[in-house]
């Protein structure tokens, strides 16, 4: 019976003890490298898993490029004091991508 209470006391506290973030925006420049195509340096702006500064977060972005493209892209990236670095792929350029910018991260005391 001991065994099913504090099993049952520890599945809960692991549970409910979860964090939950909001999102974050970026705003920044992103550069295209490597791939089929040649470098292109364009606009992006990307939705950020979580909203609170040093954390590693998920990516999902759109880009806009100098020479008249656009890409789109996942990755992984770390958030900043109000700025945040992604790496991620460019699924309709098929190239890697790095992009650094402005990010709405929470400002924490």
């Amino acid at each position: 019976m001991k065994k099913l209470a504090s099993s049952t006391a520890l599945a809960t506290i692991l549970l409910s003890g979860a964090a939950h973030a909001d999102p974050a925006v970026m705003l920044g420049l992103a550069l295209n490298f490597g791939g089929a195509a040649d470098t292109k340096l364009g606009l992006t702006t990307k939705l950020l898993s979580d909203n609170r500064p040093d954390q590693l977060v998920g990516a999902i972005g759109g880009t806009y490029f100098f020479d008249g493209t656009w890409g789109l892209d996942v990755g992984i990236g770390y958030t900043f004091d109000e700025a945040a670095v992604t790496l991620s792929y460019d699924f309709i350029n098929n190239a890697p991508q790095v992009a650094a910018g402005w990010a709405n991260i929470e400002t924490v005391c």
